[in-house]
């Protein structure tokens, strides 16, 4: 159920027997010489939606913009700074928590989103212990590291990896270009960069990835995996916290 596409009656039915919201975070940044900008955001959207189809939980329309400032050297990029993406995720929740929400369940499409995200939550829950706040990054799953070896070794990255780009390829065909087999570089740097710092370090935009790997088959089953997998997590909470 979309929220997107619900009216307020909708919305205060649904509160009458569950107070669960299902938020997709995603970014708009560059993916390496053939991901798509809006990879994260893709992902995050459609893996909550299809865990809120399964579970007849509400789906709160994509945040589409992230904490990206790393990328900014890249055209297309955009960004918010890690204190405005806090207050983004807490005022979210406190409005929705205003009409009676109480779990969100937000699923992650961006590695530089959590520190952001653990920030608003440790701020958040000091104020609202009525409030359960669950953030899944959907690679991070010790069963999706597993398949993400599986399908592609040493070959995967963490930037424009071969598992994005392959679920962008299965979710968007025809959007991501082929490439032919890239070389892997592994820098020496420290984290956090700043974006001319990035782009001197990686500037084709990928790290430590070779996206020529990705396929639209290996994608359909990472996602497939991701639904399962997070769609028993939330139902496993359902039967707990109301």
């Amino acid at each position: 159920m979309r929220l997107a596409l619900t009216t307020w009656r909708q919305v205060e039915a649904y509160l009458e027997t569950k107070r669960t919201l299902i938020v997709p975070v995603g970014s708009t940044e560059q993916h390496g010489p053939n991901g798509l900008i809006g990879t994260d955001h893709l992902i995050a959207d459609a893996l909550a939606r299809a865990v809120g189809e399964r579970l007849d939980l509400l789906v709160h329309p994509p945040l589409t913009l992230g904490m990206s400032q790393h990328h900014l050297a890249f055209p297309g990029s955009a960004s918010l700074t890690s204190a405005t993406l806090a207050r983004v995720l807490t005022e979210l929740a406190e409005s929705m928590a205003r009409h009676g929400f109480r779990r969100f369940f937000w699923i992650n499409g961006h590695g530089g989103n959590t520190p952001p995200a653990s920030a608003a939550a440790s701020d958040l829950l000091a104020r609202r212990s009525d409030i359960a706040w669950h953030w899944r990054s959907w690679w991070l799953h010790p069963r999706v590291v597993a398949l993400e070896e599986e399908l592609f070794g040493d070959r995967n990255g963490s930037h424009a990896s071969a598992a994005e780009i392959s679920i962008t390829m299965f979710l968007e065909p025809g959007a991501v270009a082929p490439v032919e087999r890239l070389e892997i570089d592994r820098p020496a740097f420290e984290w956090p960069l700043s974006p001319e710092a990035f782009r001197a370090t990686f500037p084709d935009g990928r790290m430590m990835s070779d996206p020529s790997v990705a396929s639209a088959e290996a994608g359909e089953r990472l996602f497939d995996l991701c639904v399962e997998l997070y769609a028993e997590e939330l139902a496993a909470l359902e039967g707990g916290v109301a």
